[in-house]
């Protein structure tokens, strides 16, 4: 039994989707409510077979209904909805939902335990509040991308949403607090996260360092203005990540590698801080000079036998295929109704002495339609109508 087990939660989220993902995974019912002509998530690239699979890694283990919130009579499916619910997702433009009068405010007088979480750019106040936000804004306005690259070269981006990742995962931790609350106290509330917001929580010392010394740290590439050497280096046949973080490991590496003796003896390299100053001007060339006669697997295999924080720099095929992935059921296969078998990461908590059930496939759009209307009270004869309509 996972833990959100008997909470029911009504996702409203487009293009989006994270932070109910997380929820389902640890056992909650997340109710897909989409639009009757489903979320633009469904079309998004890449696709196979037509259906794409974004929604089908976000989505997975959700039901799903259609329903139109801009109806009159869908608004009032979705206040019946509300009641029976404990937690309310969505990511729309601030105020949007007060606009259609499904508010916090209009929800919470139904249901007073109610969660209400929501994903926004900026937040629901301030004068940028209604500025549009994407994570690429978010990377850019938050400094992420400022603080990330070579120096030489221009802002990066992250290779990932980083910033709606963290704002759904954020969110989620948001919303289980919120439920402990409203379990104790009967008292619900809403909780928000944002993007901008949530890229500079995880800028770990980026802030902290401006703050204390009123200086923008600048972009080092590989490797950490602390730590050395924590880089990306060439070797015979690719790159590897070397991360030693500390002189007890700067020994055991220059050991299991047969290093020249002077790298343990010479004053240039005798501890961390030191091995910094002559990093870039000598150390780093002996490095890849040494690891030119080996391949990026034979570094990883002496670095794993020696317990030195070292590896090749994998692509996505090769970090699939890592058996210590296999064990920890980090990768699995779903067997999606449209896209038939496909890999995905597995869930990335774990929880002792539990068997983890297999991960449930995304639904089709409306897929349980008549499950959940019928437990609202409506018929045949009046789904049918809805659905005439547009309502659902």
């Amino acid at each position: 039994m996972f833990p959100l087990e008997g909470i029911k939660v009504l996702d409203l989220m487009t293009l989006s989707g994270y932070c109910g993902m997380e929820l389902a995974d640890y056992g909650a019912e997340v109710i897909k409510v989409e639009s009757p002509e489903g979320d633009p998530l469904r079309s998004l690239a890449p696709l196979k077979n037509g259906a794409s699979v974004h929604h089908a890694f976000r989505d997975r283990g959700k039901k799903s209904i259609t329903l139109n919130l801009q109806h009159p009579e869908g608004k009032e499916i979705f206040k019946k909805l509300v009641a029976t619910a404990d937690v309310v997702l969505e990511n729309f433009a601030p105020n949007t939902m007060e606009e259609l009068g499904l508010g916090y405010d209009v929800l919470s007088a139904i249901k007073p335990s109610l969660v209400y979480g929501r994903i926004s750019g900026y937040g629901s106040t301030g004068e940028g509040a209604n500025m549009p936000q994407l994570d690429l804004i978010a990377q850019a306005k938050s400094a992420v991308m400022h603080f990330t690259g070579f120096p030489e070269n221009e802002p990066t981006r992250i290779g990932f949403a980083i910033s709606e990742r963290y704002a759904a995962s954020f969110l989620s931790s948001a919303i289980c607090l919120a439920l402990y609350h409203a379990r104790e106290t009967g008292e619900g509330q809403m909780v928000e996260t944002t993007l901008c917001g949530s890229a500079i929580a995880i800028s770990e010392d980026k802030v902290i360092t401006y703050g204390a010394e009123h200086e923008d740290p600048m972009r080092t590439g590989n490797a950490h203005p602390l730590i050395n050497p924590y880089d990306i280096l060439k070797c015979k046949d690719g790159y590897v990540a070397m991360g030693i973080s500390s002189d007890a490991q700067w020994e055991k590496f220059c050991n299991a590698f047969n290093c020249p003796k002077e790298w343990t003896e010479d004053e240039k390299y005798c501890s961390n801080l030191v091995r910094g100053y002559h990093y870039f001007g000598d150390l780093r060339v002996k490095l890849e000079d040494l690891f030119s006669n080996y391949s990026m697997q034979e570094i990883a295999d002496i670095c794993d036998q020696a317990l030195i924080p070292g590896t090749m720099c994998s692509t996505t095929k090769e970090a699939l295929q890592q058996p210590q992935l296999q064990v920890r059921n980090m990768i699995v296969s779903v067997k999606d109704a449209e896209l038939g078998e496909l890999e995905m990461p597995g869930r990335p908590v774990k929880f002792c002495n539990q068997d983890e059930e297999p991960l449930a496939s995304a639904p089709t759009v409306g897929a349980q339609n008549e499950a959940l209307y019928t437990a609202l009270g409506l018929d045949r004869a009046a789904m049918d109508r809805l659905q005439q309509e547009g309502v659902i």
